[in-house]
């Protein structure tokens, strides 16, 4: 997936977290965009049908698809013109991750992906997340505190400009980061990505679309806007 992981399971033993991993390394192997021979890259060239492409694959396609038409078309695993699901695989993969670890018997845990994270716990424990800097990264500009959460943040400080909107077709930066938060994680990637191509309109889509969804952003003269029901959450 191009970036760092970090899991935190308190008192787990080794064997959860080699499962996990391999997990990870499995999605990493079939959904990598920048592997040749991965499956999303063989279809993406055309080399494998959809109806002949894995399961995983298929449900990949189809969810990308409905987020596109639910996004009014901000959020498009099509918008370099060949398909990229990396806007939606990461929060998937951080799902698939978090299956393991229930199965495992554990549901207080915290998983990062790049700029995503769902917080669980079904104990007193409580998750201290920070917003980082876009104009310092080795500063947090807010915490959130959250038990049953997920944080996913979009923006081109890390990587560049990777985030193409799909209606202009150019790279999205009208602001320098979005964070949203809310209780499921593919959908709060979903929404990040799509409030960042929207740039300042991002919070409104997010505040008056996302039911149970808030947002924190931060545009280029380091200006920071949230939704109304942002400001609760930050510890």
């Amino acid at each position: 997936m191009g970036t760092g992981v970090s899991i935190d399971i308190p008192g787990a033993k080794e064997v959860i977290f080699e499962k996990v991993f391999a997990r990870l390394r499995e999605i990493d192997s079939q959904f990598s965009t920048y592997k040749p021979e991965s499956e999303v890259s063989r279809y993406g060239r055309g080399e494998i049908a959809e109806p002949n492409v894995s399961r995983d694959l298929k449900a990949i396609i189809k969810a990308c698809k409905a987020a596109e038409q639910a996004t009014q078309g901000f959020f498009s695993a099509w918008a370099t013109g060949s398909f990229d699901p990396s806007g939606y695989v990461k929060g998937w993969a951080i799902n698939e991750a978090a299956k393991i670890i229930k199965k495992g018997g554990y549901n207080t845990f915290c998983i990062a992906i790049g700029g995503d994270i769902l917080a669980a716990s079904d104990s007193d424990k409580v998750w201290k997340i920070g917003i980082q800097n876009p104009q310092n990264r080795g500063a947090i500009l807010a915490g959130v505190a959250v038990k049953n959460m997920a944080i996913a943040t979009s923006g081109n400080y890390e990587r560049g400009l990777h985030i193409v909107s799909p209606k202009t077709g150019k790279p999205a930066d009208s602001i320098l980061s979005i964070s949203v938060v809310g209780p499921d994680i593919i959908n709060a990637d979903v929404l990040a990505t799509t409030a960042f191509v929207q740039g300042k309109f991002g919070l409104n889509f997010v505040g008056g679309q996302a039911r149970g969804y808030e947002a924190y952003a931060v545009d280029k003269t380091g200006k920071i806007s949230m939704t109304a029901g942002m400001q609760a959450l930050l510890a």
